[in-house]
């Protein structure tokens, strides 16, 4: 386990105010909703179309289409989704006429998903209430049975700094044990074979944590997280986009040591790797004391990848938003179903604060049959964020619809602004 004074060192160097631009909260600013007369998720994406990549072997293709195979299996995902989310909780409201398809921007092409108006929808009309027991909060992991206690002492150190951490660690821990549920039903186990496999079976968020964007190309998800260092040296070093993409792999990297002694051992326990020296064999004199556990900082199988698809997640998807209607405070969250509507200059949907404190989505003009629906999402002129930020923070430029490793090769302005000067 990391010490006290180690966790501080990450906050510090992690969550330092926004006007650095160089560390982890610069990246990690939650959006906000706004008026509720008219609220936009700020969450933003790039959707390249796969075909849009020429063959040549300098232009980088950013979204992959590694798992098209699986697509077929897409839409089950996205239906057990739906199943769980009118399950969460009886104010979840979604409309029978939305339903879920792969999206106009990119579809298969891509892995990405939006939602559709199945039958004509009115102005005005609701499309979705979400209440915030089924958003991913920060209290999730702060009463987490399994890793709570630590994720408070890791607060309670480090400070309010510390939930975009916390919430990544949370995630990531969740993700884990959905895999190692899945990898034993694969091989032939029940949900119903014991108390390990009851409790896997219970993640709460298990639905929505599969159609999530763990790794680079699902959902059409890009983010400079997801690439090596060769290739972040190779296509950024000498660009305005490379000191940030530095400074946010650094810190992930950094952070995910510090939650490794904290969701290590619970895996480990999961993936029946756990420590045999509890069993206390052998002979010992009554006044021998119990030999100490060796505590290990090796780095737990697959936490790397689960933390940095973590950060993405939180980087692209999650926005603040009141806990509550008669509370100002707001808090970072993830909005299941909300986060597949698809970006739009042109939205047809707009979504606020109800007073009973849930996320309210109506249609903000007619919509026909088979229209997809679209969010509007912050521009940059909102956040005055310049271009190469926006990229390395959420893995797309806006309005670019050419493949940004050919615009980075080609030493674009907005990457190599020095360039317009020549």
């Amino acid at each position: 386990a990391q010490t006290a004074d180690e966790a501080t060192d990450l906050m510090k160097m992690t969550f330092t105010p926004i006007a650095s631009a160089t560390t982890l909260l610069a990246f990690i600013r939650p959006p906000v909703h706004q008026n509720p007369k008219r609220l936009c998720l700020t969450k933003q994406k790039w959707h390249p179309s796969i075909t849009s990549c020429p063959p040549s072997p300098r232009s980088v293709c950013l979204a992959t289409a590694a798992d098209a195979q699986t697509q077929s299996s897409s839409s089950s995902k996205y239906d057990d989704l739906v199943q769980w989310f009118l399950a969460a909780d009886e104010d979840c409201y979604l409309s029978s006429k939305i339903e879920i398809r792969p999206s106009t921007r990119g579809g298969l092409e891509t892995g990405g998903y939006g939602a559709f108006a199945s039958e004509d929808v009115s102005r005005g009309e609701l499309l979705m209430k979400i209440p915030r027991k089924c958003c991913v909060t920060l209290d999730d992991a702060l009463n987490d049975n399994e890793c709570g206690a630590a994720f408070q002492g890791l607060m309670k150190t480090a400070g309010p700094g510390s939930e975009t951490v916390i919430l990544a660690g949370y995630l990531a821990k969740e993700y884990l044990l959905l895999q190692e549920y899945e990898r034993r039903i694969a091989e032939g186990s029940s949900p119903d074979d014991d108390s390990e496999m009851r409790r896997l079976s219970k993640i709460k968020f298990g639905p929505y944590l599969r159609t999530l964007p763990w790794k680079r190309g699902v959902n059409a998800q890009e983010h400079v997280l997801f690439w090596d260092n060769d290739y972040v040296d190779t296509l950024l070093k000498g660009s305005l986009a490379y000191e940030d993409a530095v400074e946010i792999r650094s810190s992930v990297t950094y952070a995910t040591k510090i939650l490794n002694g904290i969701i290590a051992p619970v895996v480990r326990k999961a993936r029946g790797e756990g420590d045999d020296s509890d069993d206390d064999s052998g002979f010992r004199f009554p006044w021998q004391p119990k030999p100490e556990k060796e505590s290990s900082n090796e780095i737990l199988d697959g936490l790397e990848d689960a933390v940095r698809g973590a950060f993405v997640i939180c980087l692209s998807r999650s926005f603040a938003a009141p806990i509550s209607a008669d509370i100002e405070k707001t808090e970072e969250r993830l909005e299941p179903m909300l986060d597949l509507l698809q970006h739009s200059n042109n939205p047809n949907i707009k979504h606020g604060n109800a007073l009973s404190g849930k996320i309210e989505v109506t249609a903000s003009v007619d919509i026909k049959s088979g229209d997809e629906l679209f969010n509007q999402y912050l521009g940059e002129e909102d956040e005055n964020m310049p271009y190469h930020k926006f990229f390395t923070r959420f893995g797309f430029v806006p309005g670019v619809v050419e493949p940004l490793a050919d615009l980075i090769a080609d030493r674009s302005t907005i990457f190599f602004p020095q360039r317009a000067s020549v």
